[in-house]
């Protein structure tokens, strides 16, 4: 099967339909289904907490999150990434994986369902000047573009520019003093990750749960 990966994504994602495919729907845990709230809704149908993925040649143990309203069969996040210490090799347009090396799909074999998702997603206005995808709940950083709508170049206009004051970072005391309502943790908690996953999200996003899901999950 086709898979997307996602170094943004916190947990690795599976379509109903797609673990109806993979014979594993007899390994969902029910007991963490729920309704993922953030930007929109999505309805978790559970988790399969030790199944078997081969990638290339290689057998790889991973646990998933099964949820609807995925765009794609099969989203690779960051625990599969990260805890088969993977490398994203753009120069050599491969995914490497305990010595395995996967090429990526040409832009022409790529699912247009995962297409749209990444090219012509939505957005809307996510905390400190990030945006947040509508489908996929993808966090993009602030842009940095220097470019002016007049389409000149810097060079026209050599005068100093003026400097932005610092702002000052908040004291790490404060923050570590930060404390959550119950009810926003165990919403976070649904999702299948750990509460001090759920606590740092909700620290990174000024106690918002809606920014905060978006963070761990793709929506």
């Amino acid at each position: 099967m086709k898979a997307l990966v996602d170094s943004g994504a916190q947990a690795t994602i599976m379509s109903p339909a797609c673990a109806e495919q993979c014979n594993i729907m007899r390994l969902v845990d029910k007991r963490f289904a729920g309704v993922a709230r953030g930007v929109g809704t999505a309805k978790i149908i559970g988790r399969v907490h030790s199944t078997i993925l081969q990638v290339g040649s290689k057998h790889l143990h991973c646990a998933l999150t099964v949820m609807e309203g995925k765009a794609v069969d099969l989203l690779l996040g960051l625990d599969i990434l990260k805890g088969h210490q993977a490398t994203i090799d753009l120069a050599r347009n491969k995914l490497i994986i305990q010595g395995e090396e996967v090429e990526f799909l040409g832009e022409s074999d790529i699912p247009k369902e995962a297409e749209d998702a990444l090219h012509d997603e939505p957005t809307v206005p996510g905390p400190g000047g990030t945006t947040i995808g509508a489908r996929s709940g993808a966090v993009t950083a602030p842009s940095t573009s220097t470019s002016n709508p007049s389409g000149s170049s810097a060079a026209a206009n050599p005068g100093p520019q003026p400097v932005a004051p610092p702002v000052p970072a908040r004291a790490p005391a404060a923050a570590a003093q930060r404390t959550f309502p119950e009810s926003d943790i165990n919403t976070l908690l649904a999702l299948g990750v750990d509460r001090q996953a759920a606590i740092n999200a909700l620290q990174a996003t000024d106690g918002n749960v809606e920014y905060a899901a978006g963070l761990l999950y793709d929506n």
